[in-house]
Formats: structure tokens, sequence, C-alpha cells
């Protein structure tokens, strides 16, 4: 038995801890408030919001004080690239191709299933620093929330169009194809699948329900219980409603943060095929409002280039001439030509920027079509790390 004044230590010890956590998120959260005023005043000089030079003496500053602490070099590190990711993506928020009117403080976003989806979290997340609100739309497929926002049901669409371990999802890209929606922003979503349900012991479950995507990206967890019947449905709201209601032979694959929000039993942590597992999505808007050029951003377009042989080539010298970096090339059918392709291009940079404005004009001379989808934030960016 642990003798009381143990005991006594420890709770001493855990209740200054709480109290040093408590301090800590007073100085993240006043730290996040000076950011935002510095972007702010970045805004109003016309100033880009990033400056690497300073984010490294920022980090390099904080590693050296940390060390002389004990702290270890890299953790430090780490830590201090979370803090200034944090401080951007804030800084960006106002700054981002922005639907409709600027003073609108409630966007009505359109996306796919309902509380507990990753979408759910994702628009959430993403429109926190843009809106004071969000009023969500509801919709059961893809088409339909392009719908909405065409229809003004919406003034956004907020959709998943690629994960890390099975790629692009085709159905959202053929959609943009023909869409007259813009991309206003992107935002990537780090994905943990998770079993869920009414029971915590996995031998009493039979069914299992996920979304299809869900239950590809879990697949070899799944297969390995030969005992467990897969079944795809809708949306991850759907497959967590199935398991509340169907009771203790049921589980739904779903991010923890889904089994807290509607009460289940987070029954395996983490069934996920592959490690660092993300999906970007892209927030869709009827003609925005254009990014700030002040913005690291990303450009995205549709191309068809000509039949002629070496065309996708010459159509892409431009880029390379112009030191433009291409962050994504893929390819699609184009319906009605057989055989024939057209390319979905993301790229860094804005449509304004003069070497870009050259790439794309050198690109428009050797393609047959060439339609631009929106030049908006990057979400992604690359750290900076310590000086030296």
């Amino acid at each position: 038995m642990t003798p009381p004044e143990t005991r006594n230590e420890r709770a001493a010890l855990r209740a200054a801890i709480d109290r040093a956590d408590g301090e800590l998120i007073k100085l993240l959260a006043e730290r996040r408030r000076l950011g935002e005023a510095l972007g702010a005043l970045k805004a109003g000089e016309q100033t880009p919001v990033r400056d690497v030079e300073r984010e490294q003496d920022v980090i390099t500053r904080a590693v050296a004080a940390g060390t002389e602490l004990g702290l270890d070099a890299s953790f430090v590190e780490t830590l201090f690239q979370a803090i200034i990711d944090d401080s951007l993506r804030r800084q960006r928020a106002g700054l981002d191709a922005r639907a409709g009117d600027r003073l609108l403080t409630e966007a009505r976003v359109a996306y796919l299933g309902g509380p507990g989806s990753y979408s759910h979290f994702g628009v959430y997340s993403h429109y926190s620093g843009r809106y004071s609100g969000v009023a969500p739309v509801i919709k059961r497929d893809y088409a339909a929330v392009f719908a909405a926002v065409e229809a003004g049901e919406a003034e956004y669409g907020f959709l998943p169009i690629e994960n890390t371990a099975t790629g692009g999802i085709v159905e959202v890209y053929d959609l943009l194809r023909e869409t007259r929606l813009k991309i206003a922003g992107e935002h990537h979503q780090r994905i943990v699948h998770a079993l869920m349900g009414k029971s915590s012991d996995v031998g009493v479950v039979r069914t299992v329900y996920g979304h299809p995507q869900a239950l590809r990206q879990a697949q070899r967890w799944l297969n390995a219980r030969h005992d467990l019947k897969k079944v795809p449905v809708s949306s991850t709201t759907r497959a967590l409603e199935r398991a509340l209601d169907e009771g203790p032979s049921a589980a739904a694959v779903g991010s923890p943060d889904a089994a807290r929000l509607f009460g289940l039993n987070v029954i395996e942590p983490n069934i996920s095929d592959f490690a660092g597992n993300e999906t970007r999505f892209v927030s869709l808007a009827l003609d925005p409002a254009p990014a700030s050029p002040l913005l690291p951003c990303k450009t995205s377009l549709v191309v068809i280039t000509s039949d002629e042989a070496g065309s996708l080539i010459s159509a892409l010298e431009g880029f390379r001439t112009e030191g433009v970096s291409l962050t994504k090339l893929e390819s699609r059918p184009v319906p009605g030509a057989p055989w024939e392709q057209l390319f979905f291009i993301d790229l860094e940079g804005h449509e304004s920027d003069a070497a870009v404005s050259r790439a794309l004009d050198h690109l428009a001379r050797h393609a047959s079509t060439v339609r631009r989808l929106g030049s908006y934030g990057s979400d992604r960016l690359k750290p900076a790390s310590r000086a030296g």
C-alpha cells in the first residue's frame, strides 16, 4: 500500500503541474492574440504574411533558451514550429479567397455527412478563423454539395479531394471539371480511423459500418477479421447512427472525436492502414473574391492539351522556365473523347504573380483549353528550421 505521505506528495505535484498547464494555455492564447494583431498590421502595410527569416530567428532563440534550461533542442524546435504554424493559419484566414460579402459573419457551408464525420470536424476547423459561426448545410452526396452552392443554398461547399493513402477522389475531380464553382481554400485534416460502438469488446462485434473511403483506408485491419461483416454507408454520421441504433453487435469506423461526440466506446483506437494518413479538403464558392497576393498561395487549373506529340511537355515548359513549382498533376479521361486526357494541375503561387502569369500565358498558347479554378491560401507550408 502506498504510504499517505507519498500519496500527498503525488497529489501536490499533480496540482502544481495543473497550475503550470493552466499558465501555459494562457500564454499560448496571448501569443495567438499578438500574432493576429501582427497579421492585421501586415495586411494594413501590404507586407507578406510569411517572413521565414523571422521564423528562423524565433526558433533559434527558443532552442537556445530551452537548451540552457535542460530541454531537448528537437522538442523545442517542433513545439515552436507548431506555434508558428498556428499563428500563420490565423493570419492567413482573413486574407484567403472569400465568398460573397466580406462583412458576412456566419457562413453557410454544405458538406457530406453531418455530426461526427471527418468533414464536420474539418469544416469547423477551417472556417473558425474566418467567420464567427458556421451554419451547416448537410448533404448526402458530393453532387448535392456542388448543387447547393451553385443554387445559393450555401456560400461554400467543403469536400475531400485527395488522401495520402488512397489518392484522388475521382468523383470530386469529375464534378470540378463541369462546375462554375472555384476553389476558395484548402484544409488538411489528419485522419485516424478508430473502431467504436456500444460495446468495448471487439469479440461481440459482428457488423462494421463506415463510409467507403474509411473502410478502404482500414481494410488491412478489417480484412484480417473474417467474422466481421463490412457494410458501406453514405457517411460516417450514418455509420455512427447505425452503431448507436443496433446495439453492441454493431460498430462504426470514425475518428476518436466522433466516438466522444456520440457517446460511443472506442473499441480499437487506430485501425488505419497507414501512419500519417491525411485528407486534403477544398473549400468551393461561386465567384469568390480572390486571395490576397500577400499570402503563400496555390493556383489550381484544369487543362486539356492538343493531340499533337509532346503537347503536354510543351505546355508545361513555361513552368520550368519561370521557376514555378507544380505540386500536383493528375489526369482524367475527357468525356465523349475516348483515350483523350485532361489534367488537374496545382502550382505554387498566385495567378497574379509575374512568374506565374507568364507561365500561364505560355500554357494557354500550347493547350487547347485552360480553365482557372482559383488562387487560394496554401494550407501546408514547409516549416522554418533553426538558423544554421
